[in-house]
């Protein structure tokens, strides 16, 4: 089982996951004893990139990294061939770093964290409020859903280009920055 959140693959423990009320939850012993099978939890990016380098394009790298846009924004790294988790198992929590010091409040309670631009809400609200200002665009506000704004990106459209593009600016940027 794959879930977001910190994930201890080694005890089966979810220590945190966002948007979901959850602390230190021994997920892997709950389902072993209700189900009665051997059981696995790991963190839903981090296994996206294993999958990458097993059976996807990084396949013939040794060192890759999968960055992912989704609810949150993270990474999983595999350096040497195999998964980085690093000593708090928090490698590739990149969603919480902040980019903008005055940017939107996070879930998280923070300020201008990569998730107020790199998550599909951020860009969802990111377009609604550029369409409701006057901006042109195939999007309706009536439609501003992720799918909607990918397909017109991927159509040309000049309003969703820009937007997906600024999120890789700062996805790009903060990784420059960090490594």
């Amino acid at each position: 089982m794959i879930l977001p959140g910190l994930v201890d693959p080694e005890s089966g423990v979810i220590r945190y996951m966002p948007h979901i009320q959850v602390e230190n939850w021994g997920l892997v012993d709950a389902l072993e004893k209700r189900f009665k099978v051997t059981c696995f939890v790991g963190h839903d990016i981090r296994s996206l990139a294993l999958a990458e380098h097993y059976f996807g394009a990084s396949q013939d790298c040794e060192d890759s990294i999968l960055v992912r846009v989704h609810r949150g924004t993270g990474a999983g790294i595999i350096s040497n061939g195999r998964i980085f988790i690093g000593r708090n198992g928090n490698v590739g929590e990149i969603g919480h770093i902040q980019v903008e010091p005055l940017g939107e409040r996070c879930h998280c309670g923070n300020f201008g964290c990569l998730e107020t631009i790199a998550a599909n809400t951020a860009i969802e609200q990111r377009v609604r409020h550029l369409l409701e200002q006057g901006y042109q665009s195939r999007v309706t506000l009536d439609d501003c859903k992720i799918g909607t704004i990918c397909k017109a990106a991927n159509k040309g459209d000049a309003l969703a280009c820009e937007v997906i593009e600024q999120v890789g600016r700062h996805l790009g940027e903060n990784h420059r920055h960090r490594h």
